[in-house]
């Protein structure tokens, strides 16, 4: 017996019309967007999931369609309403038709969607992140930080493609007043799925060496609400929050203000404002030095002015006291001198009877004893005479009889006796061990030299 049997096809045509049937209007349904991208086309094809709210796990997924046709009616509204894009990880209220194709299987058509949802999904979750940092106690921890009187060592995060980074070092360099910044870039994504993690990956990199750096910056020249969603995440919220640095947040969106722009030190509307902030508080500490050289210059000239006058007061005394005392003085010196003139003509009398006394007895004293010295050293002068003359002629004698012991060891007078001296390469033979068979030798004499050669040395 031969089994009924349908085709692939015609099962899948049955399903499809069992849904048609049982299926036939729309519905809205809540979902998250996993994955969303545009066809050439001008169609929208999107991946709905559903995770459970225990955890991330899924427990619903389908494909979805944005027909070219009503997708370019649904994008400019959705983005009008919201200021955002449609993008991943987005909760969406939309309004589908439930479709089975034989060939390309369950898909939903979207026809419909409802911007003020998504509003709320997005206000929910800032609301919560917010809500989290304060029950963690570390919203306004980066507000309490002091700014440095001169942050001049700037860390800047941003994307080195980003025009707002440029801008921002131009404003910086070409400041008014010639100040010189010092800013260190650190690379990071600043916008899409890898852009928090990027941002919190250059913080660690400024954490490791902050102790060379002043202050954080963080750049991005402005994007849409979407692209800026990274900005509300809570774990790069609290990283901000605790940094031990100040963080200035030039995201560069005047509109709508991020969970970052709340929990930084300080929020400005664009990369060169924050600049600008920069410059404007370094140019406030000069001007807090100049106001300070100023007070401390009135104060120096008062007091330059006050001690002047009691120096003239003090001089003015001094001068009428000196004037006193050299007077006064002047007086007892006189007085002093009619007395020392008296009593040195007293003294100058007594002493120069004293001194004729001293002068007769030294007199009287040389002439007695200087006859008998003189006579003393007259004879030691003759004795040292005689020991001289006879020392020196001893002297004489030993030299004349080394003399004659030097003039026989000359050579010439050595030759003359009969001796020689033979030569070989220079050297004086001592020895018949001297040369070899056929060297030359020379003989030395004393009337000239003779050359031999060595014939059959024996020893």
């Amino acid at each position: 017996m031969t089994q009924a049997y349908l085709t692939l096809s015609e099962l899948n045509l049955l399903v499809k019309e069992a849904i048609k049937l049982s299926l036939d209007k729309n519905y809205w349904i809540v979902a998250e967007i996993s994955e969303i991208r545009e066809n050439y086309s001008g169609h929208c094809y999107l991946e709905f999931i559903q995770k459970s709210d225990l955890s991330d796990k899924l427990v619903a997924k389908s494909r979805a369609n944005i027909w070219a046709g009503t997708y370019r009616l649904l994008k400019p509204y959705f983005e009008s309403s919201t200021g955002v894009s449609l993008s991943q990880g987005m909760k969406v209220l939309v309004n589908v038709s439930v479709e089975f194709h034989e060939l390309y299987g369950f898909s939903l058509n979207v026809v419909d969607i409802d911007p003020a949802y998504t509003l709320g999904d997005m206000e929910q979750k800032r609301t919560r992140t917010i809500q989290q940092l304060v029950a963690d106690g570390v919203f306004d921890m980066n507000h309490e930080l002091d700014m440095p009187l001169v942050p001049q060592r700037i860390a800047v995060i941003s994307s080195d493609t980003a025009a707002g980074y440029g801008d921002f070092i131009s404003q910086l360099d070409n400041n008014d007043y010639g100040f010189v910044f010092y800013s260190c870039f650190f690379r990071a994504f600043m916008q899409g799925d890898n852009a928090e993690s990027s941002i919190m990956n250059a913080l660690d990199r400024i954490f490791e060496h902050q102790e060379h750096f002043d202050v954080v910056v963080i750049i991005r020249g402005g994007g849409s609400r979407a692209e800026l969603s990274c900005f509300d995440s809570y774990d790069l919220s609290s990283a901000i929050c605790q940094f031990p640095l100040p963080v200035i947040a030039g995201i560069g969106h005047e509109r709508d203000q991020s969970v970052v722009d709340m929990v930084a030190h300080t929020r400005v509307k664009t990369p060169t404002a924050a600049a600008a902030l920069l410059i404007e508080k370094t140019a406030g500490f000069l001007g807090q030095l100049v106001s300070m050289a100023d007070t401390f210059a009135g104060f120096a000239e008062d007091l330059v002015t006050e001690k002047k006058h009691i120096l003239e007061l003090i001089s003015g005394q001094l001068t009428f006291h000196a004037t006193g005392i050299i007077q006064n003085n002047k007086e007892k010196l006189g007085q002093a001198g009619y007395r020392f003139s008296v009593r040195s003509t007293k003294l100058f009398s007594d002493t120069g009877f004293e001194l004729y006394e001293i002068q007769h007895k030294m007199n009287y004293h040389f002439q007695k004893y200087f006859p008998e010295k003189k006579k003393i050293l007259s004879e030691k002068d003759n004795k040292l005479s005689r020991q001289v003359n006879l020392s020196l002629n001893e002297a004489n004698r030993k030299l004349i009889s080394l003399e004659r012991v030097v003039n026989q060891c000359i050579p010439e007078n050595i030759f003359k006796k009969g001796f020689s001296i033979t030569i070989h390469n220079g050297k004086i033979v001592k020895s018949s061990k001297a040369g070899k068979d056929g060297d030359q030798l020379t003989t030395i004499f004393a009337d000239g030299e003779i050359h031999s050669i060595i014939s059959n040395p024996k020893s």
